[in-house]
């Protein structure tokens, strides 16, 4: 089964369809995703800016982390469940809109990103902790989340008011 052959069965399935034709249930999804973007993006903005030496310079890293990570892991996790249901409600849309494939890379981008963050600039967080300036390695993740993030909120946007 092609990609474009799932998202064509997808479409026609009564869960999505029930989303899409639905008075509340689409913009309560949507709601509910764009809030946890906003809390999400907004906790990941702060860490990337205390990265790269712009805010919060007199917090060790290690507890800025410490501190809003989960927050952000939590509104991250309630932002890909309900963009799930969204895609579920218009895998169509999704399949031929350019932006959110490139919503896509980008997130794909920002995990490896992290993942390579945390195993291994983050791994040497005890030398440079309380540093003004941060590694090289360090700031960079953070430019790239922030570039990134910008990227996913922006798309995220085109999707809903870009026509086809």
């Amino acid at each position: 089964m092609s990609l474009l052959d799932f998202c064509q069965w997808l479409q026609n399935e009564s869960i999505g369809t029930s989303i899409r034709e639905s008075v509340w249930t689409f913009p309560l999804i949507e709601t509910v995703h764009l809030l946890a973007l906003a809390f999400s993006v907004g906790i990941i903005v702060f860490v990337d800016l205390r990265l790269i030496g712009v805010t919060m310079t007199d917090q060790p890293v290690s507890e800025v982390f410490g501190r809003l990570q989960p927050m952000a892991v939590k509104g991250f996790v309630i932002n890909f469940l309900s963009g799930i249901l969204l895609f579920w409600s218009e895998p169509m849309k999704c399949y031929n809109s350019w932006y959110f494939r490139a919503k896509i890379v980008m997130l794909l981008v920002l995990g490896l990103n992290a993942v390579l963050f945390s195993a291994s600039t983050y791994k040497t967080v005890a030398s440079w902790d309380k540093a003004l300036a941060t590694p090289v390695a360090a700031r960079t993740a953070g430019w790239i989340s922030l570039v990134f993030w910008l990227g996913v909120v922006v798309m995220g946007r085109a999707i809903a008011y870009a026509s086809r």
